[in-house]
């Protein structure tokens, strides 16, 4: 059967931004896949290593009931989670910029009018693009948590919509933040749902893939007299939480397929003149 080529711009329901997303998935699977393994997953490997030395060597070194060790090693603790968490949004700007790439070129060239090689000096550049925004998206959000919950989730659903902007418009940041603002704002909770609905499916994936690992722990806390520390636990136990990081960090493109979709629905409902045009 001869796949369609899927139209983004045009205005959906959220059962039709679901449906068309998870088509578009399953259509462009073997592109995409190839994309990612050759430029992304390398990195995506390294973030699950980093967090497996992160939980085995790092928190492991945490020992509630001795305050002064405790005070001792809480200077490491915060600058290893740092450098965590910097590096985790460096691969994730990373595979957004590589997979909104791909949708740009999908958008403006129509499919099958490009190849990844065509594509690929471009994948960079819309990574540092995205690693700017994701920044600045993660410190406001960071900010409105700070003051309280509800503005934290205020900030991060109206925002939601930043990287993609920022890339697909390639106006500025300024006008990216404010563009999501307008555009989301105008469907807030429908938008609020359809990220939820991406939050769910992912932490349900990451959920069966860590079961077996969660068991391990707990029977081994409650059953073992020898397994007193993360640290002694067996390889295959940290193996299985590296594949379940690498998987659902690669999962990332579901949500990102919906943002792209809801950009689309929103901008063809406040404005049908977008500022993307496909290329002759």
């Amino acid at each position: 059967m001869e796949k369609k080529e899927i139209r983004f711009r045009q205005k959906r329901e959220l059962g039709d931004i679901i449906s068309d997303s998870f088509d578009f998935l399953k259509q462009e699977a073997k592109p995409l896949l190839r994309m990612i393994v050759l430029y992304v997953l390398p990195f995506v490997v390294l973030y699950a290593g980093a967090q497996v030395y992160f939980q085995r060597n790092v928190l492991s070194n945490l020992n509630l009931n001795d305050p002064e060790a405790l005070m001792a090693n809480i200077g490491p603790f915060y600058l290893n989670l740092f450098i965590f968490m910097f590096f985790g949004l460096f691969v994730q700007s990373l595979l957004i910029g590589t997979f909104y790439t791909y949708l740009e070129a999908y958008i403006k060239q129509g499919k099958g009018n490009f190849q990844l090689t065509d594509i690929s000096q471009k994948f960079f550049t819309n990574s540092l693009l995205a690693l700017g925004a994701n920044f600045v998206f993660a410190l406001i959000v960071f900010a409105g948590a700070m003051l309280c919950l509800l503005p934290g989730l205020y900030f991060a659903n109206t925002l939601s919509l930043v990287v993609f902007i920022f890339i697909f418009e390639k106006k500025g940041l300024s006008n990216a933040l404010s563009r999501s603002w307008q555009l989301v704002n105008s469907s807030w909770w429908n938008t609020l749902l359809l990220n939820l609905i991406a939050v769910i499916i992912l932490f349900t994936v990451s959920l069966v893939l860590s079961t077996p690992s969660m068991v391990m722990g707990i029977s081994s806390s409650i059953f073992s007299t020898e397994i007193s520390n993360p640290i002694d636990y067996p390889s295959w136990f940290w193996v299985i939480n590296a594949l379940s990081t690498t998987i659902t960090t690669t999962l990332l493109v579901i949500p990102f397929t919906f943002q792209a979709f809801q950009y689309f629905n929103l901008a063809e409902r406040t404005d049908s003149t977008t500022t993307l045009t496909p290329q002759e």
